[in-house]
């Protein structure tokens, strides 16, 4: 696995990106500056798979995580490439990428790919989420105002 921690370290230096590295666990941490905040982003690397997880800097209150759960299906429905999820237990919102590993290392677009929409999709649904959480905004009409 180190090989691929190695090759995923270098990507990573390529593009001038500041992380912080378990190569151990194949694990990179870095955070990126969204339209609405802070945006954590977590790469998970092993011998099968690149996972990349995109956090917004907020978590969802306890009384509004069942709203923003049908918030999150609706806006996963058309999504193409990756996923929102929640945590019921903390309020956790992120959203992930994944991409199976074959013999050979991505190309470095690809990997740009999964790792910027995650920040992308954060950006569009956010407002949102928010609206929903702050605004009293029924479900249906803020996603589908996200997007417009």
């Amino acid at each position: 696995m180190s090989a691929l921690v190695d090759q995923l370290s270098a990507y990573l230096d390529r593009g001038t990106i500041v992380y912080e590295q378990d190569a151990e666990r194949g694990l990179f941490r870095m955070l990126f500056e969204g339209k609405h905040g802070d945006i954590r982003v977590m790469m998970l690397i092993d011998e099968s798979m690149l996972q990349v997880f995109t956090h917004p800097a907020n978590k969802i209150p306890e009384s509004h995580r069942q709203l923003i759960a049908e918030a999150i299906t609706r806006a996963n429905y058309g999504l193409k490439l990756g996923n929102f999820e929640m945590d019921f237990e903390d309020g956790e919102l992120r959203y992930q990428t994944a991409l199976p590993l074959g013999d050979s290392f991505p190309e470095d677009d690809v990997i740009d790919h999964i790792l910027y929409v995650g920040g992308a999709m954060i950006d569009r649904y956010i407002p949102a989420f928010l609206s929903i959480i702050y605004g009293n905004e029924e479900v249906k009409l803020a996603i589908t105002a996200a997007e417009m």
